[in-house]
């Protein structure tokens, strides 16, 4: 029996549909340089234990902390463990009002972005790499009706890789819109039903466990496949926590590079 595919495909970016972790660490150290310029800096050793711990981060301005965390020799198995305490003690002891200091991390970060960008094109692309070939992300998307992207980026930036890449999809969603995850598939599927006359079949990649949790937690998004993307920013314990017949799919990296006839079954 042929599976019903989706009409709608929601992907997050960074650890779905982009590697950038190269990319990541050379812009948090750079914005870390201008928020701490006279604490000891990171250095490239750093590197293996910031992929390493790259799994907790919830949003962006979070990595130059905990490249903090690292310089300060805080335990891998706190940070893993409790990542929230460890950034709140950290920024708590900044010195600087939280809110303030946390909205300077996210605009730091952005800034330095986009003087990179204007910099050195090519060589902040190239630091941000597809997972699998760019022909399979292209006919991949090309498959359901609609492919979005739903991410906790900058739009702007997402943008200017996905057309290095000649990667088309009907709608990028990025950090500017200021919604939940779960705000944007209502409005994909409110946006849609109308267009087709009936409930969307929405799917959604992602490789945040707990964003995924939390959308099974609204019975009016009971009908979204969910799956998580194992290739992604996770670890092996989140991956195993996943049971059977858990509403989330776990999706490896063969099957997602298939399409989507290839995907576990919803």
């Amino acid at each position: 029996m042929t599976p019903e595919l989706p009409d709608i495909l929601a992907l997050d970016f960074d650890g779905v549909l982009c590697e950038g972790m190269r990319e990541y660490f050379d812009t948090s150290r750079r914005t870390y340089a201008r928020i701490w310029p006279d604490t000891a800096q990171p250095g490239d050793e750093t590197f293996p234990q910031f992929r390493a711990l790259r799994p907790v981060i919830l949003t962006g301005w979070e990595m130059p902390v905990l490249l903090k965390a690292i310089v300060q020799q805080r335990a891998t198995d706190a940070i893993t463990r409790d990542w929230a305490s460890v950034r709140d003690a950290i920024v708590h002891a900044d010195g600087r009002p939280t809110d303030s200091l946390v909205k300077t991390l996210g605009h730091t970060l952005d800034e330095v972005r986009r003087e990179w960008i204007t910099a050195d094109v090519a060589g902040w692309l190239e630091r941000n790499v597809p997972y699998c070939s760019l022909d399979e992300v292209r006919r991949l998307v090309a498959e359901p009706g609609r492919s979005v992207l739903v991410t906790t980026k900058e739009g702007e930036f997402a943008r200017l890789i996905l057309e290095s890449w000649k990667v088309s999809l009907a709608d990028i969603q990025g950090k500017e819109a200021g919604t939940h995850k779960c705000e944007n598939l209502r409005s994909l599927i409110a946006a849609h039903s109308p267009v087709l006359g009936r409930r969307p079949r929405l799917w959604f990649v992602e490789d945040r466990l707990e964003t995924l949790q939390h959308v099974t937690t609204h019975p009016d998004l009971s009908d979204v496949g969910l799956f998580l993307a194992a290739w992604g920013y996770n670890t092996p314990e989140t991956r195993a926590s996943l049971s059977p017949g858990s509403r989330i799919r776990l999706l490896q990296l063969d099957q997602f590079r298939r399409g989507l006839a290839g995907w576990p079954a919803v």
